[in-house]
């Protein structure tokens, strides 16, 4: 008896959660704002980059609370691409309405209720200014990963469709062969139109290079002390230390649940993974699609530090 309450506890605990952000629009047109979170924690990294493993690891600390797994709900209420022509997932700092300023806001509030905002969503690699604008505490957490294994990381789960499927583009995909039509899987990037004739890898390749030179790009114009990186290689090399550093460096408790979370590591595979993390995977899976796309990767890398 005690078992079934607790678990309908938990269940409705749950859907209150689920829920909270679609009654934050009508709520934030009649409650007080109630401003932003304090100190929030703002995972970055391209799609495929190790992000969902990373947001686990901070989410078994018992002080940090996330929206849902992803925030679209909140980035994308005002600013989906069919309302601005299709461009891309891509926004600036003056982007940000007063409207949706609240919603946000009050979004957030009705699910961290007193612990530390902490948000993955990999397009946000193309929104680092319009986040900033609206966090000005945050700290960005960096995740950074080899090219030839994020793209074809990135190529494995574009043929896993419908899973990953983002958008249905108002213009087909041509160059994808059995993947070719409108489907769109991840970050929709600036110039996507131009890769409508371009192979799945070349796309993949695209999404990588503008994801991570977008941050790049950002994080030269602020200061250093709102940044921290993590190398995904290094994070499953050495999952302990890794993860006490980042705790500590965000001001977070490093025992407990994370403690036994990063012990058990090589247990806690993410659940959009695939297939089990190997290091140069993409020599098995699409070695001659990948040695096509490294040129198109090589300066990007350099300038992660690999």
């Amino acid at each position: 008896m005690k078992t079934n309450r607790a678990w309908r506890i938990r269940r409705l605990v749950w859907r209150v959660r689920r829920s909270g952000p679609r009654i934050a629009r009508p709520l934030s047109r009649v409650l007080p704002d109630p401003g932003p979170p304090e100190k929030p924690i703002l995972v970055v990294g391209c799609p495929r980059s190790g992000t969902s493993l990373l947001l686990q690891a901070l989410l078994a600390s018992s002080d940090v609370r996330s929206v849902q797994s992803e925030g679209h709900i909140l980035w994308d209420e005002f600013h989906h691409p069919r309302d601005r022509g299709w461009d891309s997932d891509a926004r600036e700092a003056g982007d940000v309405g007063m409207r949706e300023r609240r919603y946000i806001y009050r979004a957030i509030s009705l699910v961290v209720r007193g612990g530390r905002f902490v948000d993955k969503t990999p397009e946000s690699c193309l929104r680092v200014p319009y986040l900033d604008a609206l966090f000005p505490d945050a700290t960005f957490v960096f995740l950074r990963r080899r090219g030839a294994d994020n793209v074809n990381s990135l190529m494995e789960a574009w043929r896993a469709r419908p899973r990953f499927v983002k958008y249905r583009l108002p213009e087909p995909l041509e160059g994808l062969g059995p993947l070719s039509g409108d489907q769109w899987s991840f970050a929709l990037v600036p110039g996507w139109r131009d890769l409508r004739t371009a192979p799945l890898e070349e796309v993949c390749a695209r999404q990588y290079v503008a994801c991570n030179e977008a941050v790049v790009e950002a994080r030269s114009t602020m200061t250093a002390a709102r940044w921290t990186d993590v190398a995904y290689e290094n994070l499953v090399d050495a999952p302990g230390d890794q993860l006490r550093r980042l705790f500590a460096e965000l001001d977070l408790p490093f025992d407990g649940a994370p403690a036994r979370f990063a012990a058990g590591l090589e247990d806690n595979v993410s659940r959009t993974s695939l297939t089990a993390p190997r290091a140069e995977k993409w020599r098995g899976q699409n070695p001659e699609a990948i040695e096509r796309i490294l040129p198109l990767v090589a300066d990007t890398e350099r300038r992660l530090g690999y």
